[in-house]
């Protein structure tokens, strides 16, 4: 067992195997034969058929050192869970080697006891008969803690996650937000060496998501490693201290958040809200580096648009210039520095292409 790093992944990759598609949601109409014979078909070929191969994460390696807190970026579906399961011993990877605390991923049950894990998937774990603190002490004893030390722990995690007052409500009485910091509060029962944190922050008020980044911030002084990760490339640079960027399952960048923003410097960062206005016909102009749009709900058409372009005194206005030929108006526009959330795109946004 070695102790030279928290965690160690070479080429580590995941892909999950097709599945026989089932009737599942298949709604067969009997309100006449055309909807019936049409249903029916695509019932028969709903399980005559196997979904293909997934690749959820390809040839990932990385080296965390103890005590630091690695961010993990990325979009929806870049294989953020993949990656934070496999190194909670949950999933077995497909192919690579790697150790968590020392441990080698063949052995997922030792690697389990020496990890702390915490997703919001389904509210893991949860025991909805059980109170608030019944559910941290029940963890407790079953995972082999002493009782009285149980007790002792439990207080603890609650007055750190602000819970105290909640901690006779039941599970199900409590709102997301105390639901997903109760899981948090379970993470902090154990004093493990790597603590694994997916999407920790969803659900969560401003008030209770700068208590949870200083309550991560706080856990590498205790000699813990922390890896969180979160599509919200603001949350990850507040807590880590290095950043690994997620895409389509692959590796897209990696260092800390000043190095993964160094290479926009000299550029600004333009956010522009139209109101009733197409995708202008011409490429943007040469000083636009990149360009994203996404549409808002409403009944306006509005769009939200997100430029980087070079610093310089005629940006704002060829911008807006260029926005101009799509009709509609420009109801707002902010100008700032680029930051994390320029290094990744965003998945559901829309690109144009400059000239």
């Amino acid at each position: 067992m070695s102790a030279a790093a928290a965690i160690h992944l070479c080429e580590v990759g995941k892909t999950y195997p097709g599945r026989e598609l089932s009737l599942r949601g298949t709604k067969l109409e009997t309100q006449g034969p055309v909807l019936w014979v049409r249903n029916a078909a695509r019932a028969v070929r709903l399980t005559g058929e196997a979904a293909p191969p997934v690749r959820a994460l390809e040839r990932v390696s990385l080296t965390v050192a103890p005590g630091e807190v690695l961010g993990v970026l990325g979009p929806n579906g870049s294989g953020k869970t993949t990656l934070i399961k496999i190194l909670a011993g949950l999933i077995r990877p497909s192919e690579g080697v790697g150790t968590v605390a020392g441990w080698p991923l063949s052995q997922a049950g030792v690697i389990r006891r020496h990890v702390a894990y915490v997703s919001t998937t389904g509210w893991m774990g949860l025991e909805w008969a059980l109170t608030a603190e019944e559910n941290l002490r029940f963890f407790a004893e079953l995972s082999g803690m002493p009782s009285r030390r149980a007790r002792e722990r439990t207080r603890a995690a609650l007055a750190a996650l602000d819970l105290t007052a909640d901690a006779a409500k039941l599970s199900g009485e409590l709102s997301n937000g105390m639901r997903q910091r109760l899981l948090m509060a379970r993470a902090l029962l154990w004093h493990t060496p790597v603590v694994l944190l997916d999407e920790p922050f969803v659900g969560l008020d401003p008030d209770h998501r700068r208590q949870v980044r200083d309550l991560i911030r706080g856990l590498p002084r205790e000699g813990q490693t922390v890896v969180v990760s979160d599509h919200q490339a603001d949350v990850v640079e507040a807590v880590a201290d290095r950043v690994l960027v997620l895409e389509a399952g692959r590796v897209q960048a990696m260092g800390t958040p000043r190095e993964l923003v160094r290479p926009l410097a000299g550029l600004s960062v333009l956010e522009v809200v139209t109101e009733m206005a197409a995708t202008p016909a011409a490429p943007p102009p040469p000083i636009v580096h990149h360009v994203e749009w996404q549409a808002r709900p409403g009944p306006m058409g509005r769009m939200a648009w997100r430029l980087t372009v070079e610093t310089g005194d005629t940006a704002f206005s060829a911008v807006l210039a260029w926005l101009d030929t799509a009709g509609g108006r420009i109801i707002e526009v902010e100008e700032r520095r680029p930051g994390l959330r320029d290094v990744l795109p965003e998945a559901s946004a829309h690109r144009v292409e400059s000239a």
